[in-house]
C-alpha cells in the first residue's frame, strides 16, 4: 500500500484524468505491494506528520469509539512534502483474543461502501475512505465483516487509506487540485468489546519503524503528498520508498490503547451509575438464573461469578455513586 515515488518534490502538477486514475491506483494498491520484511527505519526527528490513535475505556461486553487524527508537518513553504500530505494509507490492529474479542459494532454497509462502524470526519467530505478488508465478497478469504454462517473469522486489524478529491472532478484544460488532509481527527472506529476479561489491548499502526515484519494481509502506514511523491521516508531520487541507505521516517505514529473492564462494580451498560434493575440483575446471576454476560462489571474479581460481596459493593455504589 505505497505510493509511487518520483524521488522528490517538484513533481509537475496532475493535469490529466491518466495520471489521476494513476495517483488513485498506486493509493488503493493493497498490504502485498510491499515485502513483508522492513527496512531499518529511524524515526522521525525533524518536521514531522503525525499520526494519533485515541485511548479508550470500555466496559466487558460495551462497545467504544476509538479517534483517529492526523497532523500535517509544520509548513516548510516548499511545494510537497510532509506539510502537504494528501493521501495516507495504515492498517489499525484490534489484536483481540479470546478473553476479550474486538469485532466491528457494526457492519451494516452503507452508500459509500463503508461498514457503519467506520465513520468518517465532516472534515473529510472531499476525501474517499477505503476500508480495504471491510468485505469478504468476491471469494475473499478474510474479512471484517464475513456473513453469518460462513465460518470465517473476523479480521483483527482494519485496512484504511484516505484520498481525494471526492468525487473526481472532469478532467479538463486546466490542472486537477489534490486537497490536502485536514489536521484533525479523520474518523471515528466503533468497536464492540466481547467477552468478561478486563485489561488493556494496544491498538497499534503496523509502520516500519517499530515493526520488523508485516503481518500477514496487513499494510506499513504510508503517506504521499498533493504532487504524488511518497513522504513515509524521506525521498531519495531513484530508491524505493524507505529503502535507501539510513531511511529516516517523515511521520511520527502514537499508537491508542483499549482498556476494558468497569471500575465500577454494578454497572452492567457501562453509564458510570448503578441502577435497582442492575443490582436485581447480579442477585439473579449468583443465583443462577441468568447468565454472567448480562453483567459482566458485576464480577470485579473476574472469577466467573458474582458473590455476596460483589452484590454488597454494588448497592453502596448505587447509594453513594461509582
Amino acid at each position: 500500500m505505497r505510493l509511487t515515488s518520483n524521488g522528490g518534490k517538484g513533481a509537475t502538477m496532475m493535469t490529466s484524468k491518466v495520471v489521476v486514475m494513476g495517483w488513485l491506483a498506486a493509493m488503493v494498491a493493497l498490504p502485498l505491494a510491499r515485502p513483508a520484511s522492513a527496512q531499518n527505519v529511524a524515526p522521525c526527528s525533524g518536521d514531522c506528520a503525525r499520526l494519533t490513535v485515541g485511548d479508550v475505556t470500555a466496559p466487558s461486553g460495551g462497545t467504544v469509539s476509538v479517534p483517529i487524527s492526523f497532523e500535517q508537518a509544520p509548513s516548510d513553504g516548499q511545494t510537497g512534502g510532509p506539510d502537504e500530505i494528501a493521501a495516507i494509507a495504515f492498517s489499525l490492529n484490534i489484536p483481540g483474543d479470546d478473553s476479550h474479542p474486538l469485532r466491528l459494532s457494526d457492519c451494516f454497509f452503507n452508500g459509500n461502501g463503508l461498514p457503519g462502524s467506520v465513520r468518517p470526519d465532516s472534515s473529510l467530505a472531499n476525501f474517499r475512505v477505503v476500508v480495504e478488508n471491510a468485505s469478504c465478497s468476491g471469494g475473499r478469504s478474510h474479512c471484517l465483516c464475513p456473513e453469518e454462517g460462513s465460518g470465517i473469522t473476523p479480521d483483527n486489524f482494519i485496512n484504511i487509506v484516505v484520498y481525494g478529491p471526492n468525487p473526481l472532478p472532469t478532467p479538463g484544460p486546466g490542472p486537477i487540485e489534490i486537497p490536502v488532509l485536514p489536521s484533525s481527527e479523520l474518523m471515528q472506529i466503533d468497536l464492540a468489546v466481547e467477552g468478561s476479561a478486563s485489561g488493556t489491548i494496544a491498538l497499534h499502526v503496523t509502520n516500519e519503524v517499530t515493526d520488523a515484519e508485516r503481518p500477514p494481509n496487513r499494510a506499513f502506514l504510508s503517506i504521499g503528498d498533493r504532487e504524488a511523491v511518497d513522504q513515509t521516508c524521506e525521498p531519495v531520487q531513484g530508491t524505493p520508498p524507505c529503502s535507501g541507505d539510513n531511511p529516516v521516517s517523515q511521520i511520527i505514529v502514537e499508537d491508542g490503547s483499549l482498556t476494558v473492564g468497569s471500575a465500577c462494580v454494578g454497572d452492567c451498560d457501562g453509564n458510570g451509575a448503578v441502577t435497582v434493575d442492575e443490582i436485581i440483575t447480579m442477585v439473579n446471576i449468583a443465583l443462577g438464573n441468568v447468565n454472567l454476560s448480562q453483567c459482566t462489571a458485576g464480577d470485579s474479581n473476574q472469577d466467573g461469578q458474582v458473590t455476596v460481596d460483589e452484590i454488597v459493593t454494588s448497592v453502596n455504589n448505587a447509594l453513594f455513586g461509582c
